[in-house]
């Protein structure tokens, strides 16, 4: 299992960004950049940024495929075809807090964390937020600078270093951690055995199939998820030359029972995607807590690893979010 993990790397920043006059964002501020972020994330990392990516011969080159449109080609493989489109290999965290106006008295940090491959491209990153703030971001576009970055400490979680902001920022490999790392960490003792956890999700966690009347996050379901996304992550940008399944560990987390679940539906909209009917595109998910009863020694490791890498879809900007406890 270890050796699965070993060459998994992560890399994790903190943007604090000031504005110089107003920010006016939406009430769950990943909406807002995502839909900022991305074009000028394309601006400057694609050589034909108003061309269409399926349509392009450098897609092999291209840090913008690579990171926001990168399908794997495996057709060989009947498996991986359920998995053509892979997560994306970065995660931004915005602000927990539903705060829609930030003064320039008032700095916005945004976490960043970077997977496999999408780590070397951090400068990218820093120069899409370097022009995205000279453009302006929010709905009264507005203006901002980066007033400072920091390297995260994934063991700690906690401030690593502060980089020095130059025209040469780049990541290095005394800011890396490996999910081998990570896991070895978070084990538990044996003599510390956990029998029950509380998982909270912090923002919105979408799911196949969450909204509906019958649907319920057993514990099975959410391991199924996480490990199919660490696989999935692994497979396709940290050279993994396999999709590893997991069998095992999720047949046993059928065993977990649910105990509590205390969980509801809330919608966000993102105004400016609007659907083909002219309405606005509805990006719900479920926010609450559910607790899990069983022999959850084992997977605790892996529900701490989740809090790095979320849960459910559109992760990449900071839905499914969760937080860990062991209760007693």
């Amino acid at each position: 299992m270890k050796e699965f993990l070993e060459n998994f790397r992560l890399e994790k920043y903190r943007f604090v960004l000031t504005p110089h006059e107003v920010l006016k964002l939406s009430s769950y501020p990943g909406s807002s950049l995502r839909r900022d972020f991305i074009p000028v994330f394309k601006q400057i990392t694609c050589i034909e940024p108003h061309g269409e990516c399926s349509n392009c011969t450098q897609q092999d080159d291209c840090v913008f495929y690579l990171t926001m449109e990168n399908k794997i080609r495996n057709f060989d493989n009947e498996y991986l075809k359920r998995f053509q489109t892979p997560p994306k290999p970065f995660i931004f965290e915005p602000p927990l807090a539903r705060k829609s106006f930030y003064t320039k008295n008032e700095d916005l940090i945004v976490d960043l964390l970077l997977i496999g491959k999408a780590v070397k491209y951090f400068p990218h990153f820093f120069a899409a937020f370097r022009r995205l703030g000279d453009q302006g971001m929010g709905r009264n576009r507005g203006k901002f600078f980066i007033h400072k970055v920091f390297r995260i400490d994934l063991l700690k979680n906690d401030v690593l270093e502060e980089l020095v902001l130059n025209p040469q920022l780049s990541s290095g490999e005394e800011g890396s951690f490996f999910l081998a790392d990570l896991y070895e960490h978070f084990r538990v003792k044996e003599e510390n055995q956990i029998s029950q956890v509380q998982v909270s999700f912090l923002t919105p966690l979408r799911m196949k199939r969450a909204g509906s009347e019958t649907w319920h996050l057993s514990f099975r379901i959410l391991m199924r998820n996480l490990l199919t996304r660490i696989s999935n992550l692994g497979y396709s940008y940290c050279d993994y030359p396999d999709f590893y399944h997991f069998s095992d560990l999720i047949y046993e987390a059928g065993a977990v029972k649910t105990l509590q679940e205390d969980l509801t539906w809330e919608d966000w909209r993102d105004p400016r995607r609007n659907k083909a009917g002219g309405g606005v595109s509805k990006f719900g998910g479920y926010r609450g807590n559910i607790v899990y009863q069983g022999n959850l020694t084992d997977f605790w490791p892996w529900l701490k690893l989740a809090e790095i890498l979320h849960l459910g879809k559109n992760c990449s900007f900071g839905l499914g979010r969760v937080a860990v406890e062991a209760k007693s």
